[in-house]
């Protein structure tokens, strides 16, 4: 095992979290046992702007509902339940970590998904799928906690058919400096690696790619990192209730990740690639 998937494992592996869910649902007035997925809005989209994060990489990247859908690093299941709801189609989710893995099971069974949902545990670095599995590959706010960005395109495109195509919203380097620590996907550099956007595009197209479009949509990130910190200034919750599935010590991680992005230490990017 990589010294590195150690780390990221150690980030991610977090205790209590269905204990958490079923306390945050009963308190806003929830069946935990009989939710819809839009009651997990809140804290099961882990990324930057929440719900409407996932539901612009929807309609940037085209999805179909004839598709069959990889999403690449699916947490506890929210993007993938959101894409099938949404498009139609079928999904898989695969992730690092066996607990995200089995949370997103069960939070499916709850919301009575599981027909068009399924969820493996896996490495992005060696997917355990055939060649030309996906029509395509959902990848958002994962490529940080992944070190080898070639290798990640090399097998994004093995698991794609001909024609398929690769959606990557992410965290990039930014020119502001170096990162501060701890972050949503990273408590030090040992399970943080971030590149420049030229890097990540010169990675994919190295790994088999082709770069179709690549956007810079770090404003709408440094909306959301002001807006955040107003709120905390204001003694107010945050926009996103995260911390129920990432942990007590999210609100402090947040804070540095909207420094990040205020200061442009971190910019964000979009990616859609083909596989000719």
């Amino acid at each position: 095992m990589a010294p590195e998937n150690d780390a990221v494992r150690q980030r991610y592996a977090i205790d209590g979290i269905l204990d958490r869910v079923t306390r945050f649902l009963r308190e806003r007035g929830v069946d935990p046992q009989r939710p819809t997925y839009q009651d997990f809005f809140p804290f099961d989209q882990l990324h930057g702007r929440g719900i409407q994060a996932t539901r612009d990489h929807i309609e940037r990247a085209r999805i179909e509902s004839r598709m069959h859908v990889l999403d690449l690093g699916c947490g506890v299941g929210g993007a993938s339940r959101v894409i099938a709801s949404t498009c139609g189609c079928r999904v898989t989710g695969v992730d690092l970590t066996l607990q995200f893995v089995e949370i997103a099971r069960e939070l499916t069974r709850r919301c009575g998904m599981t027909d068009g949902i399924e969820f493996r545990q896996g490495d992005a670095l060696h997917l355990p799928f055939a060649e030309g599995t996906f029509d395509h590959v959902w990848c958002h706010a994962v490529t940080m906690n992944i070190p080898d960005k070639r290798m990640l395109a090399s097998e994004v495109a093995r698991v794609l058919k001909s024609g398929g195509r690769f959606s990557c919203y992410e965290m990039a380097q930014g020119p502001g400096g170096a990162l501060i620590f701890p972050l949503p996907w990273a408590t030090d550099t040992s399970a943080s690696f971030l590149v420049t956007p030229s890097e990540m595009r010169r990675a994919l197209e190295d790994g088999g790619l082709r770069v179709i479009e690549q956007n810079d949509i770090s404003e709408l990130n440094i909306e959301y990192a002001k807006e955040t910190r107003t709120r905390a200034e204001r003694g107010e919750p945050p926009l996103n209730a995260n911390y129920v599935v990432m942990g007590s010590d999210f609100v402090e991680r947040l804070k540095n990740a909207s420094k990040c992005a205020i200061e442009g230490r971190v910019v964000e990017h979009f990616i859609l690639s083909a596989k000719d």
